[in-house]
């Protein structure tokens, strides 16, 4: 009990003394120590922590401030300064992902026109930055939209500021294609101008995924004769290969395949069920040793 009344004592007079100035409210430079005695003394005292031990006042060490870690960092470099430059400019929401050759230009737009904007300034100050221009071979769009669609180059994005595996490349695949479609003209093998950007962004993760091979496959609905539209549905894989090359993926990496219509999502004969068997797939793998 004795040691537990003394221990509270200095627990108590430390924290009574926190910012305390004696006499006659001045704060001195020092400590002056009150001699033990019966009669009482008016002494001056620093502001800080004490503790009251065998008839004086000593100084207590303060506590260790705490450290409290960002959630967000900001990025430094090169990129750092295209994005203070672009806030400036008017885009304090536009951010860049760049990993290897790949840059993505994430963030949230409050409307199409901003997001456009956006596209076109963030992409001019990457091409004409002298780093940037020399080290980034593909910009990929990863804004959204607030209250709209989301930036197809999301996935890429987390995928660059993560571990890159097998897993993690499958599911930015399965991600960025979830919801979209490679479009095409009816009975035709060119690709659409809409389908670019999502084309692009499955560039990048190839690019960043090079370590595993990637099957484009390409499918069909029922209408047609089956011989048909496994030749049109080869025409269409190929023509997504080439388009992935041109944007700077490894030749070796791509194998492009027709199913056809020969595995079909809904065997349904509807409007719906044909729209969703009119697709194309990515898969990874490990490459052959």
């Amino acid at each position: 009990m004795v040691h537990r009344d003394r221990k509270l004592a200095r627990i108590v007079a430390s924290f009574a003394l926190m910012g305390l100035a004696a006499c006659g409210g001045e704060k001195a430079d020092e400590v002056i120590a009150s001699p033990a005695g019966n009669d009482a003394e008016c002494v001056s005292i620093a502001e800080g922590l004490y503790v009251f031990e065998n008839g004086k006042f000593t100084a207590a060490a303060a506590p260790a401030p705490q450290v409290v870690e960002r959630v967000t960092r900001a990025s430094t470099g090169w990129v750092g300064e295209i994005e203070r430059a672009l806030a400036a400019a008017g885009y304090p929401w536009m951010g860049i992902v760049a990993r290897e050759n790949v840059a993505t230009l994430t963030g949230l737009a409050p409307d199409p026109d901003a997001k456009r904007r956006a596209v076109e300034i963030g992409t001019s100050a990457l091409e004409s930055d002298p780093i940037g221009s020399a080290e980034i071979t593909l910009i990929v769009d990863g804004i959204g939209v607030e209250s709209g669609e989301r930036g197809v180059g999301e996935s890429l994005a987390a995928l660059a500021q993560g571990g890159i595996s097998e897993a993690t490349c499958q599911q930015a695949l399965n991600q960025t294609m979830e919801g979209q479609k490679v479009y095409f003209p009816t009975n035709r093998s060119d690709i659409s101008p809409v389908s670019a950007g999502l084309l692009d962004a499955v560039a990048g993760i190839s690019m960043l995924c090079d370590a595993y091979a990637i099957e484009i496959g390409s499918h069909t609905d029922s209408r047609g004769s089956d011989e048909y539209n496994l030749v049109l549905s080869q025409k269409r894989a190929d023509a997504i290969r080439q388009y992935l090359l041109e944007k700077g993926v490894a030749i070796d990496q791509l194998t492009a395949i027709g199913f056809g219509e020969s595995m079909p999502l809904d065997k349904a004969d509807t409007p719906e069920s044909r729209e969703r068997n009119v697709r194309t797939e990515f898969r990874i793998s490990r490459r052959p040793e």
